[in-house]
């Protein structure tokens, strides 16, 4: 593919600083005769002409309403077909690019006939040693069917070749024209959030091969158009200190990400899976979700993102080891009747009184804002209800 055939389509709405440095990343780049252009979703006119005074030459798209990832992305997408590009290159705005990013992304869509899309590996911004993500996995029998791979993980760990991979992201992904002539643009009921998975599923149906190339570097801030601030408190239960579990870190707060992620979940199930694993995706939600509301109580959700906790984990950190009492070999026989003692009451007053205080404690504190939105999102998906843009705060 000729990088002069190459159009980069950078979407914008309502953030037009962070935008003007993924910008300038690119404007230091090689981009080989790649031309650029910027989409913008709805912002505020002041946005656009921030964006217009800072960059007299930037060829900007002005959608009168947000229109999401997808929409936004479409309307830029459809510009660049019909004035016959080779290839569309989508990167989020709040990415900043390596100067040497395309040229990977070239040669990885051009080492295979079937190419149609390769992505960038996505480092994080804030340690930039490290991955933000690589690429998605799909198993639609799973509760998490869509598996982001790669998060915080370090390019030696498996991330240092390309290779063919279920899903490119969207973040950073070059596209071949012609795949998007074939398979279509994205679906625009999607929003945003798994519209690029929709696609690439469609794109493997029809025969393309997807690439990640680990030599593409773009670094990446995360989610920040719909991120929420995230409540400040201290988790219910503390824990004898521990040794911790690599990427234990829960990830950004962002009840918007999970609402819409939920809600396009379900509809890539309805579109892609069988009963079967629509079955076993059912019978995951019953086993999981009471589950993580406990891991979200008791502050370990780093933990079940990782799959390390359990109900037996929970009734041991919740009604036994934040007692000292509980967790510690009794001394003489005083200490034995005591420990006797605290086995008969302690866990009724913990299953009566305490654990009804801090779910309404954890509540108030807006602990599980963000398991909420998953469960409208999970209710709104399996009704196939309309998108509510104006509660999300995206109209």
């Amino acid at each position: 593919m000729n990088p002069a055939g190459v159009r980069i389509i950078v979407l914008n709405w309502k953030r037009a600083a962070e935008t003007a440095e993924c910008l300038r990343s690119l404007e230091a780049a090689d981009l080989g005769g790649a031309s650029v252009m910027v989409v913008d979703n709805g912002s505020p006119p002041e946005t656009v002409e921030a964006l217009r005074r800072a960059f007299p030459r930037l060829r900007i798209l002005s959608l009168p309403e947000n229109r999401g990832f997808a929409g936004g992305n479409n309307a830029g997408i459809q510009v660049a077909l019909d004035e016959g590009a080779e290839g569309v290159l989508l990167l989020n705005n709040d990415t900043v690019v390596a100067p040497d990013f395309l040229p990977p992304l070239l040669e990885a869509i051009g080492s295979s006939p079937q190419a149609g899309a390769a992505s960038s590996a996505v480092f994080r911004m804030d340690r930039p040693e490290m991955l933000d993500v690589a690429w998605c996995e799909v198993d639609f029998a799973q509760r998490h069917a869509v598996k982001i791979v790669g998060v915080n993980a370090l390019p030696g760990e498996g991330f240092d070749r390309r290779r063919s991979v279920p899903v490119v992201m969207g973040c950073s992904v070059l596209i071949k024209a012609e795949a998007f002539r074939r398979v279509g643009l994205f679906d625009e009921a999607y929003f945003a959030y798994h519209e690029d998975v929709d696609w690439c599923l469609r794109a493997r149906r029809a025969g393309y091969e997807l690439f990640f190339e680990p030599f593409s570097r773009v670094y990446h801030r995360g989610s920040r158009s719909t991120a929420r601030p995230r409540p400040q408190a201290p988790p219910v239960v503390r824990r004898p200190a521990g040794p911790e579990l690599p990427n234990a870190e829960p990830l950004p707060w962002n009840p918007v990400r999970t609402y819409l992620g939920t809600r396009n979940l379900v509809r890539l199930l309805r579109t892609y899976a069988n009963r079967k694993q629509r079955l076993s995706f059912a019978r995951a939600c019953v086993r999981e979700i009471p589950l993580e509301f406990s891991a979200i109580l008791v502050g370990e959700a780093g933990r079940m993102r990782l799959g390390a906790w359990s109900y037996r984990r929970f009734l041991d950190t919740y009604f036994i080891e934040r007692h000292p009492v509980l967790r510690t070999p009794p001394q003489g026989w005083f200490g034995k009747v005591r420990r006797i003692g605290a086995v008969v009451t302690l866990p009724v007053v913990d299953a009566v009184w305490s654990l009804p205080r801090d779910i309404v404690r954890a509540w108030r504190r807006g602990q599980f804002a963000e398991f909420a939105e998953y469960l409208r999102g999970l209710r709104d998906g399996v009704l196939d209800r309309p998108l509510p843009l104006g509660r999300l705060g995206l109209r």
